[in-house]
């Protein structure tokens, strides 16, 4: 579907939903998607996931960046902490990641690519099943299938096990691959980590923020990605600002690396190369 008739179909079925004003919702600017909600215009950014062992990108995280109205310059999260209710932080959550796939959608290098998407932790709370299926129509629409997605959960080791793990089940039943993010800034839990079952696991900023300067911190965060990797999970070591830090993110043993050196969150993703195929006996 093109995307004009895209972003005309979304903006008719929120009004339909929610009763949105007219001045609400998704348009086409300079060739990029942004949409208008609660007095503020939303666009998109794309931070690269690169896998350390090639240096290449294999995928993006998109970011939520305020382009008009309050708030420019803050980290998402506390976006949603103006939501009036749940019912309108989960709409922002799922409004967030239409948009995000619609940007993504006009990046034309991206085959082969995934798209990692963040899922705030309220959504989980509220939403009781069927998690992911309202948004598989999102991708449906978009040309997109789950395989394609990330979706990044955040654990503080606080919230109820079984409606967490339940939640990532249904996720990975519609094809979606899940990641635990931040993992080592509230809980360690390896066992509570095991239950959530995840494909990922991106370790907190802190572990590798101190393991550049501490050679316990470095040990602690090489033990820690031994037992992840026992675990059948895959490790990004997030938040690589310095050259050292890829050093300790590789004796560490993490598969993909994430941060500002390897590149910064930008309108536009990083080309996806793909695996070149092997050349024929002669």
């Amino acid at each position: 579907m093109p995307l004009t008739e895209l972003v005309h179909y979304f903006n008719k079925r929120n009004r339909l939903a929610r009763g949105a004003s007219d001045e609400e919702g998704f348009g086409i600017v300079d060739g990029r998607v942004q949409v208008r909600f609660g007095g503020r215009v939303f666009g998109t950014l794309f931070q690269p996931v690169v896998e350390r062992a090639s240096g290449q990108a294999i995928g993006h995280e998109a970011h939520l960046q305020v382009l008009e109205g309050e708030g420019q310059g803050l980290p998402a999260q506390t976006l949603f902490l103006d939501a009036c209710d749940d019912d309108e932080l989960v709409h922002l959550d799922r409004v967030a990641r239409t948009l995000h796939a619609l940007n993504f959608l006009l990046e034309r290098e991206q085959r082969g690519g995934f798209l990692s998407l963040n899922v705030h932790p309220q959504l989980i709370r509220t939403v009781r099943d069927h998690h992911g299926h309202v948004f598989e129509a999102v991708l449906s629409r978009c040309g997109l299938t789950p395989d394609r997605v990330v979706l990044e959960v955040t654990d503080d080791g606080f919230e109820s096990l079984p409606r967490l793990a339940g939640a990532i089940a249904e996720y990975r039943e519609r094809g979606y691959r899940i990641a635990i993010d931040n993992f080592g800034r509230h809980s360690c839990d390896l066992d509570r980590l095991e239950a959530l079952a995840p494909d990922i696991v991106k370790l907190d900023r802190s572990l590798i923020g101190h393991a550049g300067h501490l050679s316990l911190a470095k040990r602690v965060m090489t033990e820690m990605s031994a037992e992840i990797h026992r675990l059948g999970f895959q490790v990004v070591s997030q938040c690589i600002e310095n050259p050292l830090q890829i050093q300790v993110a590789g004796d560490a043993g993490a598969d993909w690396l994430q941060g500002h050196l390897i590149g910064r969150p930008a309108q536009h993703c990083l080309p996806i190369v793909s695996p070149r195929r092997p050349s024929a006996a002669a």
